[in-house]
């Protein structure tokens, strides 16, 4: 390894603990227990898997391939040690402390490897012989940049589904009490009418739905879109019931919504071939899908407030 890379690293490893703290910086603890999928860690349980990796594998390495001739050491299974130490019971400042502790002492041990040094020899149980530079290499880019980005994926799936979640409740509240006609009523002959952006919301969420499905089981499914303005017209959407267009968007965000929570981080990345787009990740669908929100529930907003 060239001398420059391994000072890449080592700069990995020693500011990893303020992008862990800023990262975990005010967020609430339902956030912080959160599992984005079943079966899958909380930020949480992450960082008890950092603490319990730094102290019992990396820091056992580093010392033992500077004490001894090609040491074996232990594969660790995180979620052996998850369960047998329960995790999700833990305090996760005594967690984080007992974390920093471990990496302040993995830092002074590195602080003393000599040039010839780095080439010395473990080995590891399930993955063979490495060197100190390589268990450097695992530390700094396999757990330190690893987990901070499962943690930053964590927070920004949260911040979707928790969005996508709570727009028919904002919906519902916006039409609370608004009398029919108002709801029919067109601002202008080429603008939507609030009934009429309701039952494009229903429609477009039976089409998103439609898409993260194809793309979570199939690979690189054709994507198809919808003319918005046709299909208004021949479903007469404002002549539609209010209350029935609610339940069915309701029904529809259901469905996205529980999809969406159970799918692995990995398949957000999966992708379909939109018409437009080319090729077009559950995850950007998703971040479309909640600025679509955002616009219409604006629209609806806005139109409410002309009640008055």
């Amino acid at each position: 390894m060239e001398h420059a890379e391994r000072d890449r690293l080592l700069t990995v490893v020693r500011s990893t603990p303020d992008r862990l703290k800023a990262a975990l910086a005010g967020l609430p603890k339902k956030r912080v227990m959160w599992r984005p999928a079943p079966g899958k860690w909380s930020i949480h349980e992450i960082v008890c898997h950092m603490r319990d990796a730094e102290r019992l594998g990396y820091l056992h390495r580093y010392t033992e391939i500077l004490a001894k001739d090609n040491p074996t050491f232990p594969n660790l299974d995180g979620d052996v040690l998850a369960q047998e130490r329960q995790y999700r019971r833990l305090n996760l400042g005594e967690v984080l402390r007992d974390w920093r502790a471990a990496r302040r002492e993995c830092l002074a041990v590195l602080r003393t490897v000599k040039e010839s040094q780095w080439t010395r020899i473990g080995t590891h149980e399930t993955a063979g012989p490495m060197s100190l530079e390589t268990v450097l290499q695992r530390h700094a880019l396999g757990n330190d940049e690893a987990h901070l980005v499962q943690i930053e994926h964590i927070k920004t799936r949260w911040d979707v589904l928790s969005k996508l979640q709570e727009t028919p409740k904002a919906v519902a509240a916006i039409f609370r009490g608004v009398p029919a006609e108002v709801v029919r009523r067109k601002p202008a002959s080429d603008k939507w009418s609030m009934l009429e952006i309701l039952c494009h919301l229903r429609d477009i969420e039976q089409l998103f739905v439609e898409r993260y499905g194809k793309i979570a089981n199939h690979d690189r499914p054709q994507l198809r879109m919808i003319d918005q303005d046709a299909l208004a017209a021949k479903l007469r959407y404002n002549d539609d019931d209010p209350a029935v267009a609610l339940r069915e968007f309701q029904a529809f965000r259901a469905e996205t919504v529980a999809l969406l929570f159970a799918l692995a981080q990995q398949s957000w990345e999966r992708v379909g071939l939109h018409p437009k787009r080319g090729d077009f990740s559950i995850a950007a669908n998703a971040v479309m899908h909640v600025a679509h929100d955002t616009n219409h529930l604006a629209r609806l907003r806005a139109l409410r407030e002309q009640v008055g």
